[in-house]
């Protein structure tokens, strides 16, 4: 038996799932299915879900408390990752001197707190796309700019306007940093040749909904 809330649909073509999780070309998805824990956090990266938007479960304090001091599980896991072979000649095109602007934002800011953000989440991008360095990318900051376009909270639509997600007025530190920095901004960094990605971000990434 499973109890769900905060549900939210998605439209993504099954193709793209497979390709991001190494499935079989011809693997369908029938009925119910669950994944394994590695797939289901690809999954998550994939979608933004927050998992802190979920229901809480209340805490057994005691119970808690004798696991925290008991945990004898490991403390270190070797994991191997791919290097993103791109990434410096991304950000070299990106950030050109010491200082660059936020796309999203616009501030003018000290290389080290921006961030070469692909406008199309990375692991779905071909080949060709990861190549296409003039329009792939955006700088945006660590300040809070990188994290509300990651995770779905504002997007880009057609002609570069900042559009803005019903479910950020659900979070009141979250929709006032949007409504002082990002609210009715129009971004000089959009062009036609980029819109297809941003176009991705607001089909796969951005909180059109809230959750029923």
């Amino acid at each position: 038996m499973y109890a769900l809330s905060g549900t939210r649909g998605f439209d993504i073509p099954i193709d793209e799932i497979r390709t991001l999780l190494g499935w079989n070309p011809k693997r369908h998805i029938m009925g119910i299915s669950v994944l394994d824990e590695n797939d289901s956090d690809t999954l998550q990266t994939l979608l933004t879900l927050d998992a802190a938007t979920a229901a809480a479960v209340p805490a057994d304090v005691e119970n808690e408390e004798a696991a925290v001091s008991a945990f004898d599980g490991e403390l270190e896991r070797t994991a191997q990752r791919a290097q993103r072979g791109e990434q410096t000649a991304l950000k070299r095109r990106l950030l050109q001197g010491s200082t660059g602007q936020c796309a999203l934002c616009g501030r003018s800011l000290p290389g080290t707190f921006l961030i070469a953000a692909h406008i199309k989440k990375r692991a779905l991008c071909s080949d060709d796309e990861k190549r296409d360095l003039a329009n792939i990318a955006m700088l945006a900051c660590t300040f809070g700019c990188d994290a509300v376009y990651e995770h779905g909270y504002v997007t880009v639509a057609p002609g570069g306007a900042v559009q803005v997600s019903p479910m950020a007025a659900h979070l009141p530190e979250v929709d006032a940093y949007i409504q002082q920095r990002l609210a009715g901004r129009i971004l000089p960094w959009w062009t036609p040749a980029r819109e297809p990605y941003y176009q991705w971000h607001r089909t796969h990434t951005y909180k059109d909904t809230p959750p029923s």
